[in-house]
């Protein structure tokens, strides 16, 4: 059972969607980064399959939920507390993320870190798309969620630029948005 800890995002249908992308590979002794892990659903998820997990966040209250959820689910995680790879390290058969990615400014009254992806909705996703393939194995994937509202076809670009090759693993439809799961590889 995940704990939704007050001040940590509330892993709604992206974060499943992410899991069950997640869990369509065996996982028995990967490694996995689950980067903005927020409560560590997909962290946990990845644990129970058989993985090494490192679950990363900005927000100390996340990394804290994190590491309850993993102790209530009984599964060992390491949590570390760092924006984006400043405080990880080694390299990751997968690496997972759940970006925020909604556009917004922090002048919004409902402002949020753990959905706000900037003005366009891509200042974190793009901080991050140069900073992965360091942290990916040769063979690794990255899981990705991307939303109809912040350009997944510049993500997609962008990982073409970097020498990935990307398709669509998972996608739900809802009446504002429609959210992807985009899979990169680095291309043959």
């Amino acid at each position: 059972m995940i704990q939704h800890c007050e001040g940590v995002y509330k892993p709604e249908d992206d974060s499943y969607l992410l899991v069950d992308a997640l869990l369509a590979h065996d996982l028995g002794g990967k490694r996995v980064l689950d980067m903005g892990t927020g409560t560590g659903i997909v962290a946990v998820a990845a644990a129970q399959a058989g993985a090494d997990v490192t679950a990363v966040d900005v927000n100390p209250l996340a990394v804290r939920c994190c590491e309850e959820n993993a102790r209530r689910n009984g599964v060992r995680i390491r949590v570390i507390l760092s924006d984006l790879f400043e405080r990880v390290d080694g390299t990751y058969d997968f690496i997972t993320f759940n970006p925020p990615y909604l556009p917004g400014t922090d002048d919004d009254p409902d402002y949020d870190l753990a959905w706000s992806g900037g003005k366009d909705g891509r200042a974190v996703v793009d901080r991050f798309l140069v900073q992965f393939p360091r942290y990916l194995r040769r063979d690794g994937a990255l899981l990705l969620v991307q939303s109809s509202l912040n350009d997944p076809e510049k993500t997609k670009h962008l990982l073409k630029e970097l020498g990935f090759c990307t398709r669509i693993v998972a996608k739900k439809n809802y009446f504002y948005e429609r959210l992807y799961v985009v899979e990169a590889r680095r291309c043959p």
